[in-house]
């Protein structure tokens, strides 16, 4: 993200905000609209808040050194809070204003010049207020953003101005107060909201969107069984986060490392906003497993086990929770009277079951390195029937598959 973009929409919008503060207050003053003058004291918030978001967003870039290794982000944070308070204050004098100029009336001088420097005001605020959200969305700047919200009421405000002045010229004298105490409680409700969201960031609270589009991308990824303690926190634009991954204890390290970083790179290809997410993968043993081995009836676990493992006439697939087995069903083989290449087709065959563990008796190397690539654990098929071998896997009797037993399948 360029936050450099960010400091320059800011400056921009300031020298923008001195020229409106200047022409409303010269033009309010002559023709004495309270409302005029008021709506130029909001447009000299608008300046504060830009020299604000403007001295944020320019401390924020400075990079990370020995006392903040996290960087200065958080600057723009504490920008915004600033703001927050700043918006505040000047909605409640707003409303004492209005309020004082319902009792209080007088008759405008120079309506025509009031009504179009109003005018003008409302389009150049709703120019700004476009300009500072686009740039704000680019770089996920919450000051920015915040202040492209407070131009846009600057620009209601103006309206405002130019129905009340329109109004008061017809005599109808309490408008001006009427009009400024709405503008007012519109200005207060920004301000709460921005504070509540400057507030949040800096306890680091966990950003929603971010938080379900990191959930989502881990949920894809294969090979992780599970995942706990993800953690994100805000600082500024970016968001910094970590994860626990679990991967199969039996997966090589280089293969926890692959999927480590797969879930870090497609993080930081699809989610922006995100500067930095560590996974740690940590070994795993699931007590939920899925089971396929082959067989060569369907008589339920009295079936019979299936010497050859590409060549079976059915797979059973027996899902496990714990000690127990929850169901199974059974499959016919498609490949079996296929000549070339039937482990890889099998192999593929048994993976869209998502199983996780293969019983087997005989299997070539080719569909091993496979079952492996997708985290599938090899255990020796041990017994006459299904029954006799699932009851060995509960009770951990099973032996691992380190190695195939025939070069092709």
């Amino acid at each position: 993200m360029n936050l450099k973009k960010g400091e320059t929409a800011a400056g921009r919008a300031g020298l923008i905000s001195v020229l409106l503060v200047i022409i409303k207050l010269i033009v309010g003053s002559l023709s004495g609209s309270i409302a005029l003058i008021s709506d130029a004291l909001h447009s000299f918030a608008d300046l504060t808040v830009d020299i604000i978001s403007w001295a944020g967003l320019k401390i924020a870039q400075r990079k990370p050194d020995e006392k903040f290794h996290y960087g200065y982000y958080k600057a723009e944070s504490l920008a915004t809070l600033f703001i927050s308070f700043f918006i505040l204050y000047i909605a409640v004098n707003l409303i004492f204003e209005g309020y004082s100029r319902i009792i209080v009336v007088s008759e405008i001088t120079m309506p025509f010049i009031a009504l179009f420097i109003a005018l003008i005001s409302s389009l150049v605020s709703f120019s700004v207020s476009k300009y500072l959200r686009k740039i704000g969305e680019t770089i996920n700047s919450q000051a920015l953003i915040i202040n492209s919200k407070e131009r846009f009421l600057d620009g209601i405000s103006s309206i405002g101005v130019f129905v009340a002045i329109l109004l008061n010229s017809y005599g109808i004298y309490w408008a001006e107060g009427v009009i400024t105490i709405i503008i007012g409680a519109m200005i207060l409700k920004i301000g709460i909201l921005s504070l509540k969201d400057s507030i949040f960031s800096l306890m680091d609270i966990s950003p929603v969107e971010e938080e379900k589009n990191v959930k989502e991308i881990i949920k894809k990824i294969k090979g992780v069984d599970d995942y706990s303690d993800l953690k994100l926190r805000k600082s500024g634009p970016f968001v910094f986060g970590e994860v626990k991954i679990n991967i199969k204890k039996s997966a090589s390290i280089n293969k926890a490392h692959e999927i480590a970083d797969e879930i870090e790179s497609k993080i930081h290809n699809e989610i922006s906003s995100i500067k930095s997410f560590i996974v740690h993968a940590e070994p795993y043993k699931s007590e939920k497993n899925k089971i396929a081995i082959p067989v060569l009836n369907q008589d339920g676990l009295n079936s019979k086990i299936m010497n050859h493992f590409g060549r079976t006439d059915y797979f059973m697939f027996l899902e496990i929770n714990k000690k127990s087995i929850n169901k199974f069903y059974f499959k016919e083989n498609p490949y079996k009277k296929k000549k070339l290449r039937t482990g890889l087709d099998v192999v593929d065959f048994i993976l869209k079951e998502k199983v996780n563990i293969l019983v087997t008796k005989e299997i070539g190397e080719i569909s091993v390195n496979k079952l492996r690539d997708n985290l599938v654990d090899i255990y020796k098929a041990e017994g006459g029937n299904c029954g006799e071998i699932v009851n060995k896997f509960l009770e951990g009797k099973l032996i691992e598959m380190k190695k195939p037993t025939r070069k092709k399948d």
